[in-house]
């Protein structure tokens, strides 16, 4: 893959009159291929107006008004292998980055059972190299980590019982601001809390070990130039992921089971991409958790996805989708020789952190907060670009 440069305009600023404001900065992006890669290419091009400010305080996070434009890079394995440090040596001396944004990784949870090698080769030694070159030149890293380190019961201990009050207020503010007439309901179900960025991770497959493992690293290696952003359950209109899995088989399948004992947040690639561009031109430092708003089962989400799908003419007709647990899924998938990771059964992820952090100061102007819909909006707005 070719490498791909933007040079995107910087913030015309009255007091941004300095040389060092038209001196663009290179922001390095890992795993050209990813469909989180396309995505940050994708939305940094119609932001149109992409600048780091200069003077940020990494301790405040307060920044005046001037900025410096971002010239951005997306290398493919072939150009940035991030599991070889000379390699990674080598493309630091030639592009000088500020930024690394690293999308690279080892996503296939189930053969990283029987890989864990190579899993923790792409997911943990790789960004430990990524964070020691990124120490030794300057740089800043953000890294993208997933929900699976956490083990499925969102379960606080005393010590981060202040942490999460905060949080669940954030939350409950930001939707009563949506919805003044919204209430609590006294007779609703209550499920597992979702995890907030203190709550102790306790991964229960290879893959989420390597997640954890590389989060690690890049923290240790860096500290305040890390920035760690965990996700869920991605999807876009590039690479391959449930969505595009789920329409492929309602094509050509007669009936369809899906999981309905796991629950999460699908999250839309181009929601996120948006939020990392936030956090890097703020300079923003720590772990965050993103995803869409509200949960769903895997079966709710093919559903859904289904009636979308029908209603934007995208499939002709619907097909037969069967719940199914996934202790039964696991049985039947070992019945065929194949052997299953161990997945959370609840891993929501509360953004309430990272939505009150951006609030004060949201400096990319688009037409309408994405990053902050339900997650049956991002779906419908993605669909949409497929039909």
């Amino acid at each position: 893959m070719k490498i791909v440069a933007i040079k995107v305009t910087p913030t015309q600023c009255a007091e941004a009159s300095t040389t060092e404001a038209n001196i663009p900065q290179v922001v390095l992006i890992t795993g050209a291929k990813s469909q989180l890669a396309e995505a940050l290419l994708r939305v940094a091009a119609n932001i149109g107006e992409l600048a780091l400010n200069s003077n940020a305080n990494t301790s405040t996070n307060t920044s005046t008004s001037t900025s410096i434009p971002l010239e951005l890079y997306a290398l493919s394995r072939s150009q940035l292998d991030i599991t070889d440090a000379a390699n990674i040596a080598a493309v630091f001396d030639q592009y000088r980055p500020s930024w690394v944004i690293n999308c690279a990784a080892y996503n296939a949870v189930d053969a990283a059972e029987h890989d864990a090698i190579e899993a923790h080769r792409v997911n943990a030694l790789g960004p430990e190299l990524l964070a020691q070159q990124c120490l030794l030149s300057g740089a800043r890293l953000l890294h993208v980590s997933s929900d699976y380190v956490f083990g499925g019961h969102a379960v606080c201990g005393i010590a981060h019982a202040a942490e999460r009050a905060v949080s669940d207020a954030r939350e409950a503010d930001f939707e009563q601001h949506q919805n003044p007439d919204l209430a609590p309901n006294p007779n609703q179900v209550h499920l597992p809390r979702p995890f907030v960025e203190l709550d102790a991770p306790e991964p229960l497959s290879a893959y989420g070990t390597s997640k954890l493992l590389g989060e690690q690293k890049v923290l240790a290696g860096l500290g305040e130039r890390a920035t760690i952003v965990r996700t869920s359950w991605l999807y876009g209109q590039d690479g391959h992921n449930f969505v595009k899995t789920m329409l492929n088989l309602m094509r050509t399948q007669p009936s369809l089971q899906v999981i309905v004992d796991q629950i999460g947040c699908p999250t839309w690639s181009d929601a996120l991409a948006k939020v990392i561009w936030q956090l890097v031109v703020q300079q923003y430092s720590g772990v965050f958790h993103y995803s869409a708003q509200g949960q769903c089962s895997w079966y709710e989400f093919a559903c859904e996805i289904q009636r979308q799908a029908i209603a934007l003419h995208l499939l002709s007709q619907p097909m037969v989708i069967q719940p199914i647990t996934s202790a039964d899924y696991a049985k039947q998938a070992l019945n065929r020789g194949m052997g299953l990771a161990t997945r959370p059964s609840y891993s929501v992820l509360n953004s309430g952190k990272l939505r009150s952090t951006l609030a004060t100061n949201n400096v990319l102007s688009m037409p309408e907060q994405i990053e902050w819909q339900d997650w049956r909006q991002q779906l419908n707005r993605m669909l949409r670009r497929l039909s």
